[in-house]
């Protein structure tokens, strides 16, 4: 029977917006040879007073990394935190919300995502084949990209 592996390969974290957003941790970190975990912190500076939009990619790498079955525009974090109306960002933040703190509005002004290691369990609910991935989640306001934070991912097979 074939199974697979998976694990965090890398993370970026970019503040478009220096006035909005800073990035105080942004790594992944070895706790064993196949056991990557995550930690991301975001301060955020100033909260506007227009709704903040999210957008997420899953991107998968073939000479480059091409979207790949999922793009899904959010136009209010809040609104969605509020009513969870789309099965795609329902599994990624469902898979990571006992190790955060964003789960409703108003968020706090610092935003964290503390030993993370990959969910296996997703891949029961979203199959993949194998390959690299990326999930890119751009967020934005005023018509303006503010942050950005790429998650990189493998997932390999062994028998």
């Amino acid at each position: 029977q074939v199974q697979a592996i998976s694990k965090f390969t890398n993370v970026e974290c970019l503040s478009i917006d220096q006035t909005f957003t800073n990035f105080t941790q942004c790594r992944l970190y070895a706790v064993k040879r196949d056991v990557i975990e995550m930690s991301l912190r975001m301060d955020i500076l100033k909260w506007p007073n227009r709704p903040v939009s999210m957008r997420m990619q899953l991107m998968k790498k073939a000479s480059g990394y091409k979207p790949f079955l999922y793009n899904v525009c959010q136009s209010d974090i809040c609104e969605y935190l509020e009513k969870r109306n789309h099965p795609f960002i329902n599994i990624i933040i469902n898979s990571f919300v006992n190790r955060s703190n964003i789960n409703r509005c108003p968020l706090p002004r610092e935003l964290m995502l503390e030993h993370f290691r990959f969910p296996v369990k997703i891949l029961e609910l979203m199959p993949l084949p194998f390959g690299d991935y990326g999930l890119f989640s751009t967020f934005s306001y005023g018509g303006k990209e503010r942050a950005l934070v790429k998650v990189y991912f493998t997932l390999t097979e062994y028998r």
